[in-house]
Parts: C-alpha cells; sequence; structure tokens
C-alpha cells in the first residue's frame, strides 16, 4: 500500500466522523454503559503533570494506554508500543533498544550512552543497559509523552518520556484479585504469567507476578564442515524470565509507604547474532554485491548477552493537610554477565567482542512536592515542586577485543599518524605475526547529579490557564584511567575464568590514558497554555527545552576517552484535544517543531580508535504534525464498535553536521575526524541535509474492536488492526545501502469471554502477511549486518481471573 493511500485510510474515518452533527454535551450515564464493554474505548487517568487527571485533559500530546486496552490491541512488551503511537520507532543496536520519537532521539547505546526518551516504572527512572527486559506483564497503564519532558522527568527526556504504572494492591476489604496466562505459538513460543494481589492484614497489601518466556530460535546459525558440508553454528535460544513484589502498607488515611522488588533474568542472541548481507571491499573482501537477509546466519563465534537485572524501590507519601509530600528512593543494579558478539558476523574469524562484566549502578532520591485542595491559592494555582538526586557508575570492567592478523592490511599499518606511530605501531606490526591477536581494555563512567525544580499552573478562569515550568541541575561526570592491553595467545586463549576474574598475568600493558571529568549545569523550562473553547475541545501551546548529559567514549582502544558534549532540545507545540458526538470520538492533533543541538550520534569502527565512538552533530530540526482519534461510530446500532488510530508526519533534517563520520560505499573504509589511517579520503564528510536516522516521514495506524454481546453463552471480541511506517535512514551519511524500506504490519485477534469463570481464550496472528523489515541493521568495518525482525506470529492466549473465586 502506497504512503498516500496508508495516509487516507487513517484520516477517512476522521473525516467521516467530522461531517456529523457537533454537539458540545456532556457525556450521560446511558453513554458511560455503552462503553464500558468496549476496552478500546474506556477513559485513562495519568500522572503526566505529578498528579492524577485524565488525559483528555493535559496540555500534552500524550498516548496513554489501561492494561486492558492494552491487552485488546495485543501489547505484550513496550516495543510493540510503536505499533499504535504513530511517531515512535523502536529499533535494536547490539543488545540495546534505541528509541525515537517525534525525529529526536539518539543512535547512541551502551551504557555510557543516556537516551533520549527517558523510561520509568512506578516513578522510577530506568538506566539504559544491554537487554534491558521490555516485557510489561500487569501494568495499570502506559503514558508516552511526546516531546521534552525535562522540567517534571529530568536528564535525558529530550524527546520525551515511556512511564510505566504497575497496579497497587486492593484496599482492604476488598476480594483477592489474580490472574493466570499462557501463550502458546508457533517457533515454540511459551509464554507463562501468574498475577496474584490480596490484602493481608490491616492495611498491608501486596502484588506479585511473576513471567516466564521462551521460544525456538527463529535466525538459524551455519558453518561449512571440513568436508564441506553444511553443519550447525553455534547458537543458543532466547528466554525472559522474572519476578514483580509489590508491598503497600496504608498507615493512615493520610499516610502510605510502598516496597517494590523487581528481578529480571534474560538471554537475547537475536540482537546479537547478525547477517552479513554486502560484505566490506577491504577488510571483508566484498565486492560490492549484495544478498538478501534471509534469517540463515553464518557467524563462526556465539553471539548474545546473558543479563541480570535489579530494582529496589521504597516510596512514602503523606498528606499532612495543605500539601501532599512523596519520598521515592530507587536502587538498580544491572550486570552483563556474558555477552558475546561476532563483529565481522561471517564465518571466517575476522574480529569479536566479547565481556564477562559490564555492570550497572544506579541510586535515585527524589523529595516531591504536591499542592492539593487545602493548599493556599488553590482556586487558582495548582504546582508541583521536588528535589531529585543521582548516583550512578556504569560501563565495561573487562572489555575484550580480537582480530585475525589477515585484517591488519601493510596499508593500513604504514599510515598510521605520527601520534601513534611508537607503541600501536610495533603493536600492528607484533598482531601480524600471530594467528589472532587479543586486546583488551575498560571504561567505566561515574555520574553523580542534583536538580531542583518547580512547575505551576495558573487558572485565570474556567477557560484559560497558564503553565510556567523550570527544573535547575547540576551534574558531575568522570571516567577513570583506561588502557589497551596485548593478552598472550600464542599458548592459546585463556579460560574463562582468566577474564571474569582479576587475573590479568597474561596482559601486557599497551597504552594508558589518564582519567577526565566534566561538570554541567543545565536549566530546562516549559512555558505552557492551555484554553477550553468548551467544555470538551481545548486548544494548547507549549514552548520547551530539556537537556542530554555530556558524557565520554568509554570504549577506547588506541585513543583516549575524549568528551561527548550536552545535548540541548528545544519544541514548540499547538495542539487541540476534543470529544464531540456526546463523547462517541474523541479527536487529537497538534503541530510541532524540535530543535536538536549537539545531538549525540554513535558509529561502530576498529580503524576510527575507538570501536564504539560517540560524536555531536551541530543541529537537527523536526517539523511534523500528528493526528489521533478514538471513534465509537454507531452507538445505537453497534455500541460495541469501536475504531482506534492516528497518523504522524515527520521531517526530520540534520541542519548542521559538516564533521560526519561513516563508512566509504565502495571500499567499506571509516572516514572521520578520529581515522587511524591519515588517507586524505578518509576525512569527514558533510551531513547537512540528511534525513535524521530512524525518523519516518510518515507513520500511522488504525485499529477495529468489535465486541458482541452473547448473553449467557459469554461475549466475543474481534480486533483488526494495522501499521505503517515510511522509510528511513539508519546512518547520518544517508547511504543508498543502509534504507529500511516503508512496511506494514496487519494483526488480528479473536476472543472469547466467559465472564462467570473468568475465562478469556483469545486466537491471535502478529505480522499477519509475514512482512520482513529489520530490527537491527548496522555499519561496520565488515560490511552491512542485519537482523529481520519477527516473522508471521500465530498462537493462543488463554487467561483465568481465578479471583472471581474469592469474591
Amino acid at each position: 500500500m502506497s504512503s498516500k493511500n496508508n495516509c487516507r485510510v487513517v484520516l477517512m474515518a476522521s473525516m467521516v466522523a467530522c461531517m456529523s452533527n457537533y454537539n458540545h454535551a456532556d457525556e450521560d450515564a446511558t453513554y458511560k454503559k455503552k462503553v464500558s464493554r468496549n476496552r478500546l474505548l474506556e477513559e485513562v487517568v495519568v500522572t503526566a503533570q505529578k498528579r492524577e487527571e485524565d488525559s483528555q485533559d493535559v496540555p500534552i500530546a500524550i498516548s496513554a494506554f489501561s492494561g486492558d486496552k492494552l491487552e485488546a490491541f495485543g501489547i505484550e512488551n513496550t516495543s510493540d508500543l510503536q505499533k499504535i503511537t504513530p511517531g515512535l520507532t523502536f529499533t535494536y543496536t547490539y543488545g540495546y533498544t534505541v528509541i525515537y520519537l517525534r525525529g529526536v532521539g539518539s543512535d547512541a547505546f551502551l551504557p555510557s550512552a543516556d537516551p533520549s526518551v527517558a523510561t520509568y516504572i512506578d516513578g522510577i527512572n530506568i538506566p539504559a543497559t544491554r537487554g534491558k527486559n521490555d516485557t510489561l506483564g500487569p501494568v495499570q497503564r502506559v503514558e508516552v509523552l511526546k516531546g521534552p519532558q525535562g522540567t517534571l522527568f529530568g536528564r535525558n527526556a529530550t524527546g520525551g518520556a515511556v512511564s510505566i504504572v504497575t497496579a497497587d494492591p486492593p484496599p482492604e476489604g476488598e476480594p483477592i484479585a489474580g490472574t493466570l496466562k499462557a501463550d502458546i505459538g508457533n517457533y515454540g513460543r511459551r509464554g507463562y504469567q501468574l498475577y496474584g494481589a490480596s490484602n493481608l492484614v490491616g492495611g498491608l497489601g501486596a502484588t506479585v507476578s511473576l513471567f516466564q518466556n521462551r521460544g525456538d530460535i527463529i535466525a538459524h546459525n551455519y558453518l561449512t564442515g571440513p568436508d564441506g558440508e553444511t553443519v550447525p553454528g553455534p547458537e543458543r535460544e532466547d528466554k525472559d524470565e522474572g519476578a514483580r513484589l509489590k508491598f503497600r502498607w496504608d498507615i493512615s488515611d493520610s499516610m502510605s509507604a510502598t516496597v517494590i522488588g523487581s528481578y529480571i533474568n534474560q538471554f537475547n542472541g537475536s540482537s546479537l547474532m547478525l547477517e552479513n548481507t554486502r560484505p566490506a571491499l577491504i577488510l571483508a573482501g566484498g565486492d560490492g554485491s549484495e544478498t538478501k537477509a534471509d534469517r540463515r546466519l553464518e557467524n563462526d563465534f556465539e553471539g548474545g548477552s546473558g543479563t541480570q537485572n535489579y530494582i529496589y524501590g521504597a516510596i512514602f507519601e503523606w498528606s499532612p493537610g495543605p500539601f501532599d509530600m512523596k519520598f521515592t528512593a530507587s536502587n538498580i543494579e544491572t550486570d552483563v554477565d556474558w555477552g558475546q558478539f561476532d563483529y565481522d558476523s561471517t564465518p571466517s574469524s575476522g574480529a569479536t567482542f566479547f565481556v564477562y562484566n559490564e555492570p550497572s549502578l544506579q541510586d535515585t532520591y527524589e523529595l516531591q512536592f504536591t499542592s492539593n485542595e487545602e493548599t493556599w491559592l488553590s482556586d487558582n494555582l495548582e504546582w508541583a515542586a521536588g528535589l531529585y538526586h543521582l548516583e550512578a557508575s556504569s560501563g565495561f570492567d573487562r572489555l575484550f577485543f580480537t582480530v585475525n592478523t589477515g585484517l591488519v592490511t601493510p596499508a593500513i599499518t604504514n599510515a598510521l599518524p605520527p601520534v601513534l606511530s611508537g607503541t600501536v605501531t610495533t603493536l600492528l606490526r607484533e598482531l601480524t605475526a600471530n594467528n589472532e591477536v587479543m586486546l583488551q581494555s575498560t571504561g567505566i563512567l561515574d555520574t553523580t547529579a542534583d536538580s531542583v525544580y518547580f512547575q505551576g499552573t495558573w487558572t485565570f478562569d474556567e477557560r484559560f490557564n497558564l503553565t510556567l515550568g523550570a527544573r535547575y541541575q547540576e551534574e558531575h561526570r568522570e571516567i577513570g584511567d583506561t588502557y589497551l592491553d596485548l593478552v598472550d595467545t600464542t599458548s592459546g586463549n585463556p579460560p574463562p575464568e582468566y577474564y571474569e576474574g582479576n587475573d590479568f598475568s597474561r596482559n601486557t600493558r599497551v597504552l594508558s590514558f589518564e582519567g577526565k571529568e566534566v561538570d554541567a549545569n543545565t536549566t530546562s523550562w516549559r512555558i505552557a497554555s492551555q484554553y477550553f473553547a468548551s467544555d470538551v475541545v481545548q486548544f494548547y501551546t507549549s514552548l520547551s527545552r530539556s537537556y542530554k548529559s555530556p558524557t565520554f567514549n568509554v570504549v577506547n582502544f588506541f585513543t583516549p576517552p575524549d568528551l561527548v558534549k550536552a545535548e540541548e532540545a528545544t519544541a514548540f507545540e499547538l495542539g487541540f484535544k476534543s470529544e464531540m458526538l456526546n463523547g462517541e470520538l474523541q479527536l487529537n492533533g497538534a503541530v510541532f517543531r524540535s530543535v536538536a543541538k549537539d545531538l549525540v550520534t554513535a558509529i561502530v569502527s576498529f580503524t576510527s580508535g575507538g570501536i564504539v565512538r560517540f560524536s555531536n552533530a551541530n543541529e537537527a530540526v523536526s517539523d511534523g504534525a500528528e493526528l489521533d482519534f478514538q471513534w465509537q461510530p454507531m452507538p445505537d446500532w453497534n455500541p460495541g464498535l469501536a475504531i482506534t488510530g492516528g497518523a504522524s508526519y515527520i521531517d526530520a533534517k540534520y541542519t548542521d553536521y559538516k564533521n560526519g563520520s561513516g563508512f566509504d560505499d565502495e571500499t567499506g573504509l571509516y572516514f572521520g575526524p578520529d581515522n587511524l589511517t591519515g588517507i586524505p579520503l578518509q576525512e569527514p564528510r558533510d551531513f547537512t541535509g540528511n534525513s535524521v536516522v530512524r525518523t519516518p516521514k510518515l507513520s500511522s495506524s488504525i485499529s477495529l474492536n468489535q465486541f458482541i454481546e452473547l448473553g449467557d453463552y459469554g461475549n466475543l471480541e474481534f480486533a483488526v488492526d494495522y501499521s505503517y511506517k515510511g522509510e528511513y535512514n539508519t546512518t547520518p551519511q544517508a547511504s543508498p545501502y543502509f534504507i529500511q524500506d516503508q512496511f506494514e504490519v496487519w494483526g488480528a485477534r479473536a476472543t472469547y469471554f466467559y465472564d462467570p469463570l473468568g475465562l478469556q481464550v483469545t486466537a491471535y496472528v502478529d505480522n499477519a502477511k509475514d512482512k520482513d523489515y529489520f530490527a537491527t541493521i548496522m555499519q561496520s568495518d565488515f560490511g552491512r549486518t542485519v537482523s529481520l525482525a519477527a516473522p508471521r506470529f500465530y498462537g493462543v492466549r488463554l487467561k483465568w481471573d481465578y479471583g472471581l473465586m474469592f469474591e
């Protein structure tokens, strides 16, 4: 389907609805009763402004979904949110999730690269880590806040924020609640989830959630045996399992305490086992030809990462009268205890990375105050204020890199710049005498940040209000001493315990680099106004600025860790939210402009001297418009029918990017300001005018949901949904060989409900047309490496609400 036809599909539903008579009447009891049976049409309460509000009343572009609504859409993890949120893009880079929203994001990854879209679970900030779990499990709601959110959500929310809220335990006197879910599908997929919630004694209650997901390997790995036969290569299936606990104690009517714990154990191989579909000319012996990705891998080195993630949180809430107080403390520990990647992604022994200790630690403390009905000037003023403190440490204790000596060509060796002609030249010449060289480096980034914030909304009358907010932050970051070691492999590779421990007996120090530090003081701010033309129509404007923290290049082999400047994002938005036809149609829209200065970008290349190199694009601008709707077209004749959808148009360009890094399309050699070869043709190139990566101009979605009551026989629900993304670049240099073509994804579900027993059975199909598109498409010294997104998945989900037994 062309982009023009796709746009018509989404917008026609809105146009048909608007042709009907417009009515400002409030919803009545009959309307509420009619829409209550369709899970897509329920109202969602959000906390985007640190207080509970209807999502339609908030002067922020927001996509909000309750747990039931997500279930009706078939959304099981956060990456699936892009199917129902136009303008949102999830991709994967070497096991890390990369998020873009409205053209604002960063393709930089690693623990030292802060995301541009912040993620929160129960108000706790989740740092960027490899293998970050995205299974939603039982949730109360998910909010996707669009545009800079630095005032209330703090650092690194330049593109927006994703806020996930889990359910609290039932209050005293309420029965036990609980569900048991099973998902059985093709490719051997098996998923199980157990959820329980109960009041234990008095005001003390608890929730517990257990989940496990397994599945067969989809992209298989093959190698050529000694006699030319095809033999299985190294591979391992993905897994995802964990538990979440929440205890809440209602100490009194005005005081409560909540304790949260979460454990996730995950192995991710699919994003670290890639196909090389266009080998580079120099380092991989390619001839410029391309092969089509077919989920048939040829990796001689097993890829994947094993991750353990622990989240601990404590929340204390108190309402003494003239204000409400909330204190949140959290501790997050993530450890990648096994990570490997076949960097060349070919059957040859080209280059590999591996790490057995990639720690990430983060502690946060937030003291928040909000106004209430007893606050002075509460008739006109609502406000939120707070203090925030963060301490974090992340990086690589010991990172290993192996290179086959046949790849160290005389041209690269002899062209090393004079500053590296000593030890590095000697090292490279030494490597050519052995079959394989093993290098080791390290890099740990420590962060301390303190901030204070305030945001207030003054209501002049029932139609107009003005919001002003600001957040001042002081941040200190430092990277310790780093080094380059040569590991002796003349007698064979060391045993695994050598890599995992503190044994350096086979290491020889080649280069040493002193640590560096940086201090950054920033002020984020927001100005917004809101005008209610009627009880059900509002217009709003917003001008805001947020910052992403400066950082360092922590993965360095031949060069010292250099500074990457802080990123600044400024956005203007003009939008409206409306309810029409007695509440049967919600129609929201916005136009916006985002300007990002010193946008953080990343590239992976060992000939750049740092393996993973972060740099700054001077400026990027995103102009766009979006529309979303929720419609009950026949409330009298067919009250169970609901249609939802949206479309987003974004024109995102690099307006000043003259010092660009990348890989030459012909030779495959790295070019950029920090290239080690010194070859004139490999100097930086001008990317000004190229499209911002991972940002399609047009994206859209539409879902149709039909609920049918069968009386004593139960109820049925049928759903069909469609999402579209236009083509987009995956490299700032806009190489034609690294473009994700436009793609469409169809899905369908049929659900049977039998309420007396709390049973729910769903037959589903995702990616019904079995469309091939990329989950990962990467540039490297060895060419183009890719992985395809999930093929057609189908199966059956069973859900039992066993809490009904206790009513």
